[in-house]
């Protein structure tokens, strides 16, 4: 029995029952009612730098070497995929002291594309200083933060270079409590000093900040009695980038967020989930893909040449 072939007559009937079958998925693809469901969210905010700093290219897609904006750019992008519907994203850039939010939270999937076209617009020329205080443009995006609802993670992506520099023992104050916003600092660029490309106002490379374009040390240090001299014998270096590990870590620790070293989008949103700042958001469910893929499966069972399922009935037996 087992080596049996089915009939002609056994060929119409299954034909005709798997017919019918698929024609009650697609119609309950169409008219079944959308489904409640309960599901964990994050919501995020997302700060690019867009300072000359990261027109670097020391980073890597894949094969290709990008700058390190090309590639925030690409890592957001991801992250947006790895997020449930019914999360929330926001964008924002930064430059000079301040982050400037772009879009306020939105739903990512049904405002993917309209966030992608934002996304990859966030480009040099959006800048309105050419100066990068990091520090303080993560403790401005924390108090945008707090302004929003529901409150976002924040995932904030730089170099770490400041510019100007800061003096270790004269770092901003951060006015709140650590911790209190959820948050990610994302670290991109290589380790070794590279040139940093100077754009114009229409975002074109102009050529190098030279050493003798920038500032090299600390303003307020420079004109303190007790540190001019050690100032007087720095380094001129600030017009090479690398990214700074040590100053990201340490800013880390002083808003109690966590520092990850060019991560892929699934550590990020393992990361996020981590914090446990994930929360539960009742989402419109649309049944339709499981009715339909599965009307689909049967279609092709279907149409698929007899030959081949005999062959492969054949082979079991």
């Amino acid at each position: 029995m087992a080596g049996r072939s089915i009939n002609y007559l056994q060929r119409i009937r299954l034909t005709a029952m798997a017919m019918c079958a698929a024609v009650v998925l697609i119609m309950a693809a169409l008219w079944f009612p959308h489904v409640d469901r309960d599901i964990k969210v994050v919501d995020t905010l997302f700060v690019i730098d867009i300072t000359d700093s990261m027109l670097v290219k020391d980073a890597r897609i894949g094969r290709e070497t990008v700058t390190r904006l090309d590639w925030s750019q690409e890592f957001v992008r991801q992250a947006m995929l790895q997020m449930p519907c019914g999360s929330k994203v926001a964008l924002a850039a930064f430059t000079d002291s301040r982050s400037l939010i772009l879009v306020n939270p939105i739903e990512v999937c049904a405002n993917y594309h309209d966030l992608i076209q934002v996304l990859y617009k966030i480009e040099p020329p959006m800048a309105w200083a050419k100066a990068s205080e990091v520090s303080k443009a993560l403790f401005t995006a924390i108090n945008q933060a707090k302004d929003m609802d529901p409150e976002p993670s924040i995932v904030f992506i730089t170099d770490g270079h400041e510019s100007p520099p800061l003096h270790e023992t004269l770092y901003p104050k951060f006015g709140g409590t650590p911790g209190e916003v959820s948050g990610v600092l994302i670290g991109v660029g290589g380790t070794d000093v590279q040139p940093i490309p100077k754009s114009n106002e229409d975002g074109e490379i102009i050529g190098y900040w030279d050493v003798n374009e920038v500032l090299h040390v600390d303003v307020y240090a420079a004109f303190r009695g007790d540190l001019a001299d050690a100032m007087a014998n720095v380094q001129r270096t600030e017009h090479l980038s690398s990214q700074k590990h040590d100053h990201m870590e340490r800013l880390g620790i002083m808003v109690g967020f966590d520092y990850l070293d060019m991560p892929t989008a699934n550590q990020l949103m393992r990361t996020l989930r981590a914090h446990d700042s994930a929360r539960t958001q009742r989402v419109d469910y649309d049944p339709y893909p499981i009715f339909a893929g599965l009307a689909l499966l049967l279609l092709l069972l279907l149409y698929l040449p007899y030959g081949l399922l005999l062959s492969l009935r054949k082979r079991k037996t």
